[in-house]
């Protein structure tokens, strides 16, 4: 065969080799590496790859025994020197050069070739012939071949790099699952939990709230007021709960709305109403304002929940009230097709930065003036997603300074 068919058949059965899917790595590299002595017309080879940074393997070579040895990269070795140089090592006499003093002795001949495996300007592998078959020497055509051929053999390295990339991608993929459902399985069980003890709460609280109520019947005098705050209090509490369950529900889009005609007038004194020992206690005034054609007014949505909506904008605007101050509450059409609701209090006001956050579940801040906590937990996380579940939009606007004016939006 010629000498230069000879080299495209070598360059054939390395690419044929390299893509062949049932041979493992070290398989591919051993068969490379007799493809590429037989084309030298040498007798012993091997193949070094770089691991790390800081080490050189033998990968494959024509004596087994050697397979495996790693020697450091630092070391003053001629394998050693095609990396730190980056270019082919030709050596005749090594037994006159004084360059190197550690090769290994298992050789007969003196002479012999390396070839780096560049990619991208990095070493990252060596292909090394000797025990040249005729004369101890290797020509500069010899050099000229091997170069050629390590060119080519860098796509068997390539493909390696990739699979091996591709088994660890699809090993952690894996266990990232198996995790996501380890953690999907503890949150259901959380959320199962969590549900069902809030659930059981409202038992103990209603029977509280309805053991005050006949207590208030058989007080008198300043009992009375003490009788009004207890109740206050459960009635928070209770709230509080109901806002929990029903803000699970919406998350899991559980929670059925029960549409149904709703006069806003109402809705406005209902709240107000419903809220009276709580302002009472707290020395704050609550002011109805409702347009003179209110009556007239309607909508459709849940009337519970949007009943609800209003009372935690109430709530926690009389709870950021200085005593003696008043809150107003009220509705106006934007439009025919639109209403709006509101409630105004001059509070300290809420920073423009907190402004979106507020809505966010278990969202707390702090002002930077006198220390002062804003607490909106999950009522403002409720109003937001049952304004949400109407097809409306609920917002704050405040200066940060002194007041807010809470508003949704509702479709009539």
């Amino acid at each position: 065969m010629k000498r230069n068919d000879k080299i495209l058949e070598t360059l054939r059965s390395i690419t044929v080799t390299s893509n062949n899917s049932r041979l493992d790595f070290k398989d591919k590299l051993q068969r490379i590496l007799y493809d590429i002595v037989s084309c030298m017309n040498s007798q012993k080879g091997s193949i070094m790859i770089v691991k790390g940074r800081k080490t050189l393997e033998v990968v494959a070579s024509t004596n087994p025994s050697i397979i495996g040895i790693k020697q450091p990269i630092d070391s003053d070795t001629p394998s050693a020197w095609v990396v730190k140089n980056k270019k082919m090592l030709l050596a005749g006499k090594v037994s006159d050069s004084s360059e190197f003093t550690k090769r290994f002795d298992h050789y007969k001949k003196e002479a012999f070739l390396l070839a780096p495996i560049l990619r991208e300007n990095k070493v990252i592998g060596i292909i090394s012939v000797t025990e040249k078959m005729g004369q101890d020497r290797f020509s500069r055509v010899d050099q000229e071949i091997l170069l050629i051929i390590a060119s080519h053999v860098i796509s068997a390295l390539d493909n390696h790099r990739l699979a091996e990339s591709l088994r660890k991608s699809r090993q952690s993929l894996k266990q990232k699952n198996k995790k996501l459902k380890e953690l999907e399985m503890l949150e259901k069980v959380r959320t199962d939990l969590f549900n069902m003890l809030v659930h059981d709460l409202k038992g103990p609280i209603s029977e509280v709230l309805a053991n005050i109520d006949i207590l208030s019947y058989t007080v008198e005098g300043e009992n009375q007021d003490y009788v009004e705050s207890a109740r206050s209090g459960c009635d928070t509490l209770y709230q509080m709960v109901a806002d929990l369950l029903d803000i699970a529900k919406m998350e899991e889009g559980s929670l059925q709305l029960c549409q149904e005609k709703i006069v806003p007038a109402d809705l406005i004194q209902e709240a107000v109403s419903r809220l009276h020992g709580l302002s009472k206690s707290r020395d704050v005034h609550l002011i109805e304002n409702i347009p003179s054609s209110g009556n007239n007014i309607t909508l459709k949505g849940d009337r519970g929940i949007l009943l609800r909506v209003l009372q935690n904008l109430l709530t926690n605007a009389i709870q950021f009230s200085p005593s003696g101050d008043t809150i107003i509450t009220g509705f106006s059409p934007i439009d025919p097709d639109k209403i709006q609701f509101y409630v105004q209090d001059n509070g300290p006001g809420i920073p423009v930065e907190y402004q979106e956050a507020i809505f966010d579940k278990f969202m707390q801040i702090r002002a930077r003036r006198e220390g002062r906590k804003y607490t909106t937990g999950l009522g403002l996380t409720f109003c937001k997603m049952a304004v949400d579940s109407h097809n409306g939009s609920i917002y704050v606007k405040s200066d940060g300074v002194k007041g807010s004016r809470f508003e949704f939006i509702l479709p009539r």
